[in-house]
């Protein structure tokens, strides 16, 4: 009796401890605990095992929740089997004090933040649930258009302030507390959220009631669950003119011997396997990977840099070119100066192996990760020679020396089976995870900016297990993971496997989006990418982001349906939040996603296809966004000749970094043979040249055709741009450039239906 009395009284206590930190609830808690038996039941034609679950409900009344709202918030629920049709539940006006409380995702037989109760018998169990939250609204603060993100399983209405907005998976006409949802809803659809768009009319200015009622399949359904955010609906993309990510999507296809591209888009070949370094250093190895672009004057310069090539082999390497974009703008072109092999040989170093992925730093290194974890301590130094990022000096092809007697690889950053990192803007926090062993995510939190030697380390343990490859919930926790020694460094993966991190079964890569801030990562094994909120010790917005299913691609020929597939590998955003996605396996695409794509309402493109045998790898920008670099592994040796930017042929039968652009930054920018233009000639005449600032461009062509005027400086930035004319007999159209000041050379560009010239103006103070 004393047992189960103190039992009880500590029960209480820890109920009452929950409660202070209960976002903010208020009222006297009653507190109910139950413990039940869930028994095996057939569901969507599979069988779901025996769980015991624990039951934890508070009854009290929510705080008026504050837009907008987030997923994983707390929601009040009647889980009793009632009828609640007649009693206006979903109005404002309803007192639902006496309905328990708790945190989504809520629901049973899946993992759970509150788990509610399906009633006494296993066989017969509750069909319908109901959720309300109070939220307060600024009609004037908020988007015209809002988003309701629902996680339902099976079927549900949603109500504001008493008035049905939608339905999903619900029959059409009148229900009551007994219907049954439309349809089941299995697998990786009980975990996602589908997207609606309602007015923001739908709400009043002040306190609405947001009220939901989930209805099972049937009587004998294995689990239900229910969540919801509501944010402003993402603004829609709208496509910058000659951006990179400009671009109609190929068609979806199987490998050919050719690489295929976007029409708009031209590549150059840059490096290949087999040739010489130019510094006399030796032949150049294969299996190019990681591609980063560094620039040589800073972080604005787009045209003079470093171009860093992983080469994936044991022992592994890494190449450093030094590269050039010619200021020919009639034919402008990437050289390549000089070319180099970093020296890991060194007895400090020992070697490195599988240089796989890496990352590019704010302060301008390149960081190489080594993807296997060999065994062995050559050097006697006390720490294992393989399984470490290195950090790399691109100007002098050497690795970084952090003061110390020699040359280190990253020891503080844990020795694993690395594939990646990216570290923030500030230089204090780096996000990498392990391809293999423990398979997570991590996080390493440096004690002095831009210097990665010394720092702490953390892994990500979600707060509910995934299930079928889903997030079950939105947060997670941060661990701290210990890093000091030499012992707890050769060895972190094992103690970050044992304080409980998250296995995403193969986290090839993480980058930073420029847009919002969050952390995406890719989990090759589950086919996705993830993405979450970092607060510090814990994350938020925990989802994925892209993956798992097919996506409508909208191509020149139409719309078509294309499977994600596996092999999800490097990333890279571009500036304007587009999400590059490399992927090695599967469909070897790269794939583009806008920004303001959801997984209910995909905006996908497919970039490239690679070429027989091959897979790409790494993808890096220049500051301006214009030029992108990647490499392609592996190829087949029996592809086809195919012409690049050059004019010139080149076969991809060997390992090879390209870059690739819009077609109007690359290559000749006339009278092309894959890409035919009349040129005007004698129908259009350019002068004064050169010119103080007036330029007249006189054209005999044929009236009622489109004409198109740009106007780019020599660094190739476009200052002047007009397409609003149609030709007329013997049309005279101005420029004026005389708001640049000193003397310049400027190309303009005059397109007049199908026929293009392009010819240099020099413009003089003079």
């Amino acid at each position: 009796m004393k047992k189960s009395l103190l039992f009880l009284f500590g029960l209480f206590s820890l109920w009452s401890f929950a409660l202070i930190n209960f976002e903010g609830v208020h009222s006297f808690p009653i507190v109910e605990t139950e413990e039940k038996e869930q028994p095996s039941i057939e569901k969507k034609k599979e069988t779901k095992n025996k769980v015991k679950v624990k039951k934890n409900t508070v009854t009290t009344v929510l705080p008026v929740a504050q837009y907008p709202l987030q997923k994983g918030s707390q929601w009040s629920y009647l889980d009793n089997g009632s009828d609640q049709g007649a009693t206006g539940w979903n109005l404002t006006t309803f007192d639902n004090s006496a309905w328990a409380a708790g945190a989504a995702p809520l629901g049973y037989g899946d993992p759970m933040s509150t788990v509610i109760s399906y009633g006494p018998s296993s066989s017969n169990k509750y069909i319908t649930y109901y959720f309300s939250r109070d939220i307060q609204i600024d009609l004037n603060a908020i988007g015209d258009v809002v988003e309701f993100g629902l996680r339902r399983d099976d079927g549900a209405i949603v109500y504001i302030n008493g008035v049905e907005v939608f339905r999903d998976n619900m029959p059409a006409g009148a229900v009551t507390y007994l219907t049954n949802s439309s349809a089941i809803i299995d697998g990786a659809d009980e975990k996602r959220y589908f997207a609606r768009y309602l007015p923001k009319t739908v709400f009043q200015n002040g306190v609405n009631r947001i009220a939901v009622e989930i209805h099972n399949r049937d009587q004998t359904s294995s689990d239900i669950s229910f969540d919801m955010y509501i944010r402003d609906k993402a603004a829609d993309y709208v496509c910058e003119e000659d951006h990179i990510a400009c671009f109609t999507s190929i068609a979806p296809t199987s490998q050919t011997p050719v690489m295929i591209i976007p029409q708009e888009h031209r590549f150059q070949m840059l490096f290949k396997q087999g040739g010489s370094y130019m510094d006399g250093s030796g032949t150049i190895p294969g299996n190019h990977d990681f591609t980063g672009y560094i620039p040589s004057a800073g972080v604005t310069s787009s045209s003079l840099g470093h171009l860093s090539i992983n080469h994936e082999n044991n022992p592994g390497g890494v190449s450093i070119l030094d590269i050039q974009l010619n200021q020919d703008l009639v034919n402008p072109l990437w050289t390549v100066n000089n070319s180099r092999k970093v020296d890991f040989s060194n007895s400090a170093l020992v070697k490195t192996e599988r240089n796989c992925s890496g990352g590019i730093t704010p302060w301008g290194t390149i960081i190489t990760a080594e993807e296997s974890t060999t065994s062995g301590d050559a050097n006697g130094d006390g720490y294992q020679d393989v399984g470490w990022l290195v950090e790399i000096n691109p100007v002098t092809a050497a690795v970084v020396n952090y003061g110390n007697a020699s040359h280190e690889k990253l020891w503080a950053l844990g020795r694993m089976n690395h594939e990646n990192i990216v570290v923030s803007a500030d230089g204090t926090t780096a996000y990498y995870g392990e391809d293999g062993g423990t398979h997570c995510m991590y996080k390493f939190v440096a004690n002095t900016p831009n210097n990665l030697s010394s720092g702490s380390v953390y892994v990500l343990k979600m707060d509910l297990a995934l299930s079928n490859d889903e997030p079950s919930s939105a947060t997670a926790t941060w661990v701290q993971v210990p890093n000091t020694t030499q012992a707890e460094r050769n060895n972190l993966t094992a103690a970050a496997a044992a304080l409980g991190g998250t296995n995403f079964n193969g986290v090839e890569d993480c980058e930073i989006s420029p847009i919002d801030g969050r952390i995406y990562f890719t989990s090759k094994g589950k086919n996705r990418v993830y993405r979450f909120k970092d607060n510090g010790t814990t994350i938020t917005e925990f989802e994925t982001f892209v993956g798992g299913k097919s996506y409508p691609i909208t191509t020149a020929n139409g719309v078509v349906t294309e499977n994600w597939a596996d092999g999800n590998d490097n990333l890279a955003f571009d500036n304007h939040g587009n999400l590059w996605v490399i992927q090695d396996g599967g469909l070897n695409y790269i794939w583009v996603v806008r920004p303001n794509h959801t997984q209910s309402d995909p905006k996908v493109l497919i970039h490239s296809s690679m070429p027989a045998g091959s897979e790409p790898t790494g993808l890096t920008f220049t500051p301006d966004y214009k030029y992108g670099f990647f490499s392609v592994q592996h190829p087949s040796g029996s592809n086809q000749a195919q012409q690049d930017a050059t004019r010139g042929n080149v076969t991809f039968n060997a390992s090879a970094a390209l870059v690739f652009s819009n077609k109007d930054f690359l290559g000749e920018q006339q009278n092309l043979s894959t890409n035919p233009v009349t040129e005007l000639s004698n129908e259009m005449r350019v002068y004064p040249n050169p010119t103080k600032g007036l330029v007249t461009l006189s054209l005999n062509e044929e009236a009622g055709k489109n004409v198109k005027i740009e106007v780019f400086d020599f660094l190739g930035r476009k200052v002047y741009a007009k397409d609003e004319l149609t030709t007329g007999i013997n049309q005279e159209i101005t420029v004026d450039l005389s708001e640049f000041k000193g003397e310049q050379l400027f190309v303009i560009q005059v397109q007049a239906g199908d026929k293009k010239q392009v010819c240099k103006v020099v413009k003089t103070d003079n």
